[in-house]
């Protein structure tokens, strides 16, 4: 974390085992700074502050920790900015390093915060790292941990702090209290905490040349794991060759900027992939496709939900743009901006927005998110309708103090996703289906993905 800071791509859902990413550019502030007013000095407002926290320190009814007092006023201060901004304390600091390295110990899950009937917190299991510790405990998907060393989950600030508390040495033992709401199960379990280093990629033969690659996040390497997946579905393939491939990106919540470039130039040929623009719209860096190695004939079909963010929406939207590539599922998360972590000298990080993200065709992601081009939910065996897949899960849009397409120039974020004739069609679950193929047909066509 040391030396000029890196963009930073963030994950909305925070695991166990990974949890941010960082890109490589900068933009200089500097230049987009409007001069003071004559006469201004910010020490005036420095000495106000400064005498304030004198009056607390030596009046208030109990003593305080000055070093929290001055951190709380500093996240007042950037609580003012969007939701993305951050000012993190040394503890927390070192909480993000360990995500941007890898290099912590965990118990190999991936969780989000969920409410039950009465609202108490948990936290829900959403994935489980095959022969971590975890798993070896016969933790699953759709269990829920309610207590972390006897502390309810419930009393806990917020997710950043559970998994803090369930972070640690590797080798050392972790306390869970694990509830199985399907059985009706409660049970405590020791985990002993391990590195946790699972493959970005998971792939799936579904035969007749059709194969799913899963990507987790976009950690270092995950483009070459791609890479790797495609030539071992080819493979397992009797002619060796593919007729499709699936790339899930479902609850996919970021990583590395560079990783998802370099993914869209896996499948396209040319042209721009993701523009970077800071204040007044200037664009700070366009990165751009290569030709070298590009899978450029292969049918490809980006699945995503409203967990889908950051770099998975770069990626589903720069293939879609392109007509590369057929979006189904929900409509993405809509986290579109940049994240610049400053060090400070204490081991504190101000992690601050400085640019946005859009993408070739100019779209902004910031709050409007990639909408797919055949919706599909979560349904449950024999639902008439599609299911939220994410209920529980606030898109971007709706966030308190969120950066809006409005404040950039851009057109509000529609209110439904449905285009005119699919609204057309009403409740006709079928007919709704059938013209949003025709629709992603003719867009497919018009980017040159079909002949």
């Amino acid at each position: 974390m040391s030396g000029r800071p890196r963009f930073v791509v963030l994950s909305c859902v925070i695991s166990l085992l990974a949890g941010v990413g960082i890109g490589t550019r900068v933009p200089s502030l500097a230049s987009a700074t409007a001069p003071a007013p004559e006469g201004y000095s910010r020490y005036q407002k420095l000495d106000l502050f400064a005498r304030t926290l004198s009056i607390i320190e030596q009046y208030y009814v109990r003593p305080v920790d000055d070093n929290e007092l001055v951190y709380a006023a500093l996240r007042g201060v950037v609580s003012e900015l969007d939701p993305h901004t951050s000012f993190l304390a040394p503890r927390e600091a070192k909480l993000l390093r360990e995500d941007i390295e890898g290099a912590f110990g965990g118990i190999g899950l991936t969780v989000v915060l969920g409410r039950d009937e009465t609202g108490e917190r948990y936290l829900d299991v959403r994935d489980v790292i095959a022969d971590g510790p975890a798993d070896t405990a016969n933790i699953e998907v759709g269990h829920r941990i309610i207590a972390i060393e006897g502390q309810p989950v419930a009393q806990l600030v917020d997710l950043e702090r559970a998994i803090s508390l369930i972070r640690g040495a590797p080798g050392t033992v972790v306390k869970v209290t694990v509830e199985e709401p399907d059985r009706g199960v409660l049970r405590s379990v020791l985990l002993e905490r391990a590195i946790i280093d699972p493959p970005a990629v998971e792939l799936q033969d579904l035969g007749d040349g059709i194969g799913v690659l899963r990507l987790r996040d976009f950690p270092e390497h995950a483009a070459a794991e791609i890479k790797d997946g495609l030539a071992q579905l080819r493979k397992r393939q009797p002619d060796g060759e593919l007729r499709g491939v699936v790339l899930d990106l479902r609850d996919n919540g970021g990583g590395l900027l560079d990783e998802a470039v370099a993914i869209v130039d896996l499948f396209v040929t040319e042209g721009a992939i993701v523009r970077t623009r800071g204040r007044r719209g200037i664009v700070l860096d366009e990165q751009r496709a290569r030709r070298v190695g590009t899978e450029s004939k292969l049918p490809l079909v980006v699945l995503m939900n409203k967990a889908s963010a950051s770099a998975s929406e770069i990626v589903a939207g720069a293939l879609q743009d392109h007509g590369r590539a057929l979006i189904v599922g929900e409509r993405s998360y809509g986290k579109g901006s940049v994240q610049a972590p400053f060090s400070l000298s204490d081991g504190s990080v101000l992690k601050l927005t400085t640019a946005l993200y859009f993408t070739p065709n100019d779209r902004l992601i910031q709050a409007s998110g990639i909408t797919p081009d055949v919706f599909v939910g979560a349904s449950e065996p024999g639902a008439r309708t599609d299911l939220d897949s994410r209920p529980e899960l606030e898109p971007e849009r709706t966030q308190p103090r969120h950066l809006e397409p409005t404040d950039f120039g851009r057109a509000p974020v529609p209110l439904t996703d449905e285009s005119i004739p699919v609204r057309q069609a009403g409740d006709d679950v079928q007919l709704r289906t059938a013209v949003e193929h025709l629709q992603a047909w003719d867009r497919l066509r018009a980017g040159g993905r079909l002949r």
